[in-house]
């Protein structure tokens, strides 16, 4: 549902941000001009979350979260962006009004039509034209209870079932195109046929329980044996978890998500009781996901099949674990995926292994050592290095060492000296070498962009500047470029511009935890000015020498001696490099 921001600012007028937090955080206390007390998103016995009245923000010094009243209401209450701006709304007495389409928000179509869908495909699996569908999902063990708590359905073989039977306007037609239920023909104008045929058809919830698309599984002879429906404006694949929407009570209340890998698997364990289980609509799950059930649990298993195609993925996923607070472990079943595991062994043996998952270290020296004997000792022993550099802490890395002398029956004391020249030598050290030079001038860029964010976030005026001077488009790092893309719009559209509203865009991601790194580092500037001004003639100067290099180059791949004119630019660039250099001394030095 779309808040006109006018809605935003009068919210954000009236709250007392201290008072509604106080609500949370009984130890709250004025001290000078913040409030300070117990965080209330980790254990803690010294006070270090702190909230700004003059910033109408919070942050924990502790745990790193922060934001504004809507980012705090958002993780205490775990509710999506709109939903703690209702419920803000609700504590200050301002009714929510959404943009409307019609008699309906966009939204609010799109699960309306899908929700009709379902229930016609759920109806059609249940009647004696789909006995086709129930025979199979009845083989594969899912129960008529089952059928009718996931809304499991069938799609007929036909080409034209739901236009034929479920659309009767020419909106209902535009919305079905739209959001991939159907495609347009091609033989004859006007004309449409279903997307999904002769599949098992599995509604995709989210986790208000609104349908927002589909999954079906293929019964025919068709390559794509499962076949999701395309992204739409209430359907973003990384964003969702498949029966997140049944499983968030179980998984916050067991603090535990189990994350498997197909429809059927979660199906199968929430029919035999273990209801904290949800997937991802794919192999690789995503950081959005993995953040998502972060407001559940601290938690997560991974849960593969013995022979699963989608473990590579969960390997890179720990990657992605690495940047959270949530503890994530991976089990490995020794057959079978886990519906078919639950049904020949039963939820205990299942559980069984779930408790008896590996921490992403070991679960990744344990994959080594099973290739051990065709690797050899020696590569071996380069992979379990890899793996041991990765680790944050020393002590960690010690104990990790002596376990791989153990492993490979070697000397710990020759184990640690040839990790200690694989950290000087090893092959990451000669790629840095290789291309240092790039590098360092992405991540010198990179840095500018980020401090000039820092400068307009503490010094909110300065926008008037960026918007002028910065072409958006033409920032090479992602998190820089999405700040201010939103920094810039908030300027354009609101005269009563303030930082605060940023965490309205980023409510979660790399995005929000940058910003609550720069926003709450203790940090201040005699003369943000001449600040903006010395960030912005450095990029210039850095841009100067990315040109001259790019001439030099063109230089040295010249041939018949035709390279004048590129001397000629680069005498004209270190000219105005010069006069650049020479501002900064007089001003700054």
């Amino acid at each position: 549902m779309y808040i006109p921001h006018e809605t935003l600012d009068l919210i954000r007028n009236r709250v007392v941000i201290q008072d509604v937090i106080k609500r949370y955080v009984p130890s709250l206390k004025k001290t000078g001009r913040n409030y300070t007390g117990l965080c209330p998103f980790h254990k803690e016995k010294t006070p270090s979350f702190s909230v700004s009245p003059d910033k109408q923000m919070f942050y924990c010094f502790g745990c790193h979260l922060g934001g504004n009243i809507f980012s705090f209401i958002s993780k205490i209450e775990r509710l999506e962006f709109p939903e703690s701006v209702k419920f803000v709304a609700d504590i200050v007495g301002v009714e929510i009004k959404g943009l409307e389409k019609g008699d309906a928000t966009l939204l609010e179509s799109i699960h309306r039509l899908n929700g009709r869908v379902m229930e016609m495909y759920n109806r059609y699996i249940k009647s004696p034209a789909g006995k086709k569908g129930l025979a199979y999902i009845s083989a594969r063990g899912i129960t008529p209870e089952s059928v009718d708590r996931f809304k499991i359905g069938y799609a007929p073989d036909s080409w034209d079932f739901l236009v034929r039977e479920a659309l009767k306007t020419k909106s209902e037609i535009d919305l079905a195109e739209s959001i991939g239920l159907i495609k347009k023909g091609k033989k004859r104008e006007n004309s449409h046929y279903d997307l999904f045929r002769n599949r098992i058809m599995f509604p995709i919830f989210d986790i208000h329980s609104a349908v927002i698309a589909f999954g079906g599984r293929a019964l025919g002879d068709d390559p794509r044996k499962y076949l999701n429906s395309p992204e739409s404006e209430a359907f973003k694949k990384r964003n969702v978890l498949y029966g997140l929407h049944r499983a968030k009570e179980s998984i916050r209340e067991l603090n535990r998500a189990i994350v498997v890998e197909g429809y059927l698997d979660v199906i199968g364990c929430h029919q035999a009781g273990i209801e904290n289980v949800v997937a991802p609509l794919g192999t690789a799950i995503t950081a959005e996901q993995i953040r998502m059930l972060g407001h559940f649990c601290t938690d997560i298993i991974f849960l593969y099949d013995a022979d699963s195609a989608g473990l590579q993925a969960g390997i890179r996923s720990l990657e992605i674990s690495d940047e959270t607070n949530i503890q994530v472990r991976i089990g490995m079943l020794p057959e079978g995926d886990p519906f078919d595991f639950i049904t020949s062994r039963g939820p205990k043996e299942l559980m069984i292994v779930v408790d008896r998952a590996l921490k992403p270290v070991d679960f990744k020296i344990e994959r080594i050592m099973e290739n051990h004997g065709k690797a050899g000792r020696v590569a071996t022993l380069i992979q379990l290095f890899g793996v041991i550099r990765d680790l944050p802490m020393e002590t960690e890395r010690s104990v990790y060492l002596k376990k791989t002398s153990t492993l490979l029956g070697l000397d710990e004391n020759s184990i640690r000296t040839d990790f200690k020249s694989f950290l000087s030598k090893g092959k990451s050290h000669v790629i840095e070498n290789e291309h240092s030079t790039e590098n360092d001038q992405a991540d010198s860029i990179t840095r500018s962009y980020r401090d000039l964010i820092g400068l307009i976030c503490r010094y909110p005026e300065l926008i008037e500047k960026a918007v002028i001077d910065y072409n958006i488009n033409e920032i090479p790092d992602s998190i820089s470029r999405n700040v201010i893309r939103k920094l810039s719009e908030l300027y354009f559209s609101d005269q009563n511009f303030s930082t605060d509203k940023i965490f309205d865009f980023f409510q979660t991601g790399p995005e929000m935890d940058f910003l609550n790194q720069v926003l709450h580092s203790e940090h201040s500037v005699a003369n943000p000015g001449a600040a903006y001004t010395e960030i912005y003639i450095n990029m210039k100067v850095r841009e100067i020498d990315d040109k001259i290099y790019r001439y030099a180059s063109k230089i040295k791949s010249a041939s018949n001696g035709n390279f004048h004119e590129y001397i000629s630019e680069i005498e004209v660039l270190r000219r105005e490099k010069e006069k650049l250099c020479q501002y900064i001394y007089n001003k700054f030095v």
